[in-house]
C-alpha cells in the first residue's frame, strides 16, 4: 500500500508540470505599452506620451509627428497616424499664430529648437539689463575771469592812518604820484566780477541693450499635417528648456483665447535712456589778484618794489614817483558732472503668447 501511494502523488505531480507547460500566462499580464489608437484627421487616441523631440513610438514606429511626411509608409501623416499617441491637433484661434513651443530666459540665440520645430520665432523679452553708460571724465579750461576795479588807498601818516587817497586804477594803467608822497598805504584784491571755464568731456559709451529674459517660439513647419483647417498638430508634452504645453502667439498686448490660460507678454522693442549728465565747472575756486609796482620815476619806469594787494598795511614805502597795478585772474575750476543716468525701458511694441497646459 505504501508504494501505491507513492506512485499516485509521483503521477499527479508529472500531470500538473504537464498542464504549466502548455498554459497562456499572457491573459494575467497587465499591458504595460497600449497601442495608441488614432481617430482620422484630428483624432488622437490614448499612448505613450512622446516629447517634441523625439519620434512618436507606438504599432508602426519611425513617424514623424510634425514634418507632413508619412514616414513610415502607412498612409496617414502626423497626427492622423496612430502612432503619434503623444501629440493632438490644436485649433488655432482667428488672428493668432501657432501652435508652438515657448522658451524664455537667458540668451535665447543658443537654443536649439527640436526636430519638427524648426521655424525660429523671435517674440522678444522682458527685464532689460541696465548695465550703465561709461562716461569719459570731465576737465575744466582755463578760467576767463572779468575782475573788478582795483584800488589802493594811501596814507599821510604811518600805520595807514592820516590824510588817505584812494586811487582807483585800471589795469597796467601808470599812475604818477606828483609831490605826494604816502608814508603808508593797503589795498585788498579786486573782487571777481564774472567767471567761467569751458568745460569737456561727459561723452557715453554705451554697452547694447538686452533683455534679461529672451522669448523664442519655436513651430513647426509649414507642411505639418493630419489635422482639419484651423488645427495643428501639436506635442502634448514638452522637453526642457521649453515651457510646458502647445502656445500661440500674437503681436500686441492681448488677453488669452479660451484654453490658452498662461500668458506671457514680451516687448519687441528696447528705449534707451542711458547717457551721461552734462560737464559743467564750478568757478568757486577762482580768485582775483592784483599786485601793486613802484617807481622811482615818472611814467612808470624802473621799478623799485613790488607788494601784492592782500590788505595789509604797508609802512614806510619807499619814495616812488609813479605805480601801476597788474591784475590776473588766479585759481582753476573744478569739473562736475560726467555721472552715468538713465536706464533701458521695455518699448511699446508688444508680443503676447498664450499657452495651454
Amino acid at each position: 500500500m505504501r508504494r501505491s501511494a507513492v506512485q499516485s502523488v509521483t503521477a499527479i505531480v508529472a500531470l500538473l508540470a504537464a498542464s504549466a507547460c502548455t498554459q497562456d500566462f499572457d491573459q494575467f499580464e497587465p499591458e504595460l505599452f497600449p497601442q495608441a489608437s488614432g481617430s482620422g484627421s484630428g483624432g488622437n487616441g490614448g499612448g505613450q506620451t512622446t516629447t517634441a523631440s523625439t519620434t512618436s513610438s507606438g504599432g508602426g514606429g519611425g513617424e514623424q509627428c510634425s514634418n507632413g511626411d508619412d514616414d513610415d509608409g502607412d498612409g496617414a501623416v502626423d497626427c492622423a497616424d496612430d502612432d503619434c499617441g503623444g501629440f493632438a491637433c490644436v485649433a488655432v484661434p482667428e488672428d493668432w499664430q501657432g501652435p508652438g513651443l515657448l522658451y524664455q530666459g537667458p540668451e535665447a540665440a543658443d537654443v536649439t529648437c527640436p526636430a519638427g520645430f524648426s521655424t525660429r520665432v523671435d517674440v522678444g523679452g522682458r527685464d532689460p539689463v541696465d548695465t550703465p553708460a561709461t562716461c569719459s571724465p570731465c576737465s575744466c579750461g582755463a578760467p576767463d575771469v572779468e575782475c573788478g576795479r582795483p584800488a589802493v588807498t594811501v596814507y599821510g601818516d604811518e600805520g595807514c592812518d592820516g590824510v588817505s587817497l584812494t586811487l582807483p586804477v585800471e589795469s597796467e594803467n601808470c599812475i604818477n604820484l606828483r609831490d605826494f608822497q604816502p608814508s603808508s598805504y593797503s589795498a585788498d584784491a579786486p573782487d571777481v566780477d564774472s567767471a567761467t571755464c569751458a568745460a569737456s568731456g561727459g561723452e557715453a559709451t554705451l554697452p547694447p541693450p538686452r533683455f534679461g529674459i529672451e522669448g523664442l517660439v519655436c513651430a513647426p513647419g509649414p507642411d505639418a499635417g493630419g489635422c482639419d483647417a484651423g488645427e495643428a498638430c501639436a506635442p502634448r508634452e514638452v522637453d526642457a528648456p521649453f515651457e510646458q504645453g502647445v502656445c500661440i502667439w500674437r503681436e500686441g498686448e492681448r488677453r488669452c483665447p479660451e484654453g490658452f490660460g498662461e500668458r506671457h507678454v514680451f516687448a519687441s522693442s528696447m528705449v534707451d535712456n542711458r547717457g551721461c549728465t552734462r560737464c559743467t565747472c564750478d568757478a568757486d575756486g577762482v580768485r582775483c589778484a592784483a599786485t601793486l609796482a613802484l617807481f622811482g620815476e615818472t611814467r612808470c619806469r624802473e621799478p623799485i618794489e613790488t607788494v601784492p594787494f592782500n590788505g595789509a598795511c604797508v609802512d614806510e614805502p619807499p619814495p616812488a614817483a609813479s605805480v601801476s597795478i597788474e591784475v590776473t585772474g588766479t585759481g582753476s575750476c573744478q569739473p562736475r558732472g560726467g555721472d552715468p543716468q538713465g536706464e533701458v525701458d521695455e518699448g511699446d511694441d508688444k508680443t503676447t503668447v498664450c499657452c495651454a497646459r
